[in-house]
């Protein structure tokens, strides 16, 4: 059994990692290639350990990733809980599912979060089209896989939830 501080000592390291990776400088013509890597650690705690790790949560995450991008607040809360809570009301089926079939809800789960920010921040002004979205879901969905084989070999060496 682990202790809570580890546990949240690697909780926090995959949120810096994540957010880090959000906001490296790229050129636009490579940034589109950014995977929505924060949404897809949500989605991993979320269907993993839904008991600790949920729609508040979430939230916090996402007014986080807003400030820390500088963006509209709470276009990544709102959309980041709206993942937690589908992924919540759906863990028992989804941990069921084949990889293949997990990395196609992954991109839907990708998408709607993308769905919402654009429309939040679109409600300021910026839009981004919508060719950028689906790229960045199908993106993310391709490195799920990747994700969870990292996430459970680090929960196996910490040993935790």
């Amino acid at each position: 059994m682990s202790s809570p501080l580890s546990a949240f000592l690697v909780f926090a390291a995959g949120v810096v990692v994540a957010i880090l990776v959000a906001v490296y400088p790229l050129s636009p013509s490579v940034s589109i290639y950014r995977p929505e890597l924060l949404c897809l650690l949500v989605i991993y705690w979320v269907l993993h350990s839904p008991h600790q790790v949920g729609v508040s949560v979430a939230w916090c995450l996402g007014l986080l990733q807003d400030v820390v991008e500088d963006g509209v607040w709470g276009g990544h809360a709102l959309a980041l809980a709206l993942v937690a809570y589908i992924g919540t009301m759906s863990y028992r089926r989804l941990r069921t599912y084949s990889m293949t079939q997990q990395t196609f809800w992954i991109f839907v789960f990708v998408g709607i979060h993308q769905l919402f920010v654009n429309w939040i921040q679109g409600l300021n002004g910026y839009a981004a089209p919508a060719r950028y979205m689906v790229i960045s879901a199908l993106v993310s969905a391709i490195c799920w896989p990747l994700v969870v084989l990292l996430m459970r070999r680090v929960q196996r060496r910490y040993r935790i939830f």
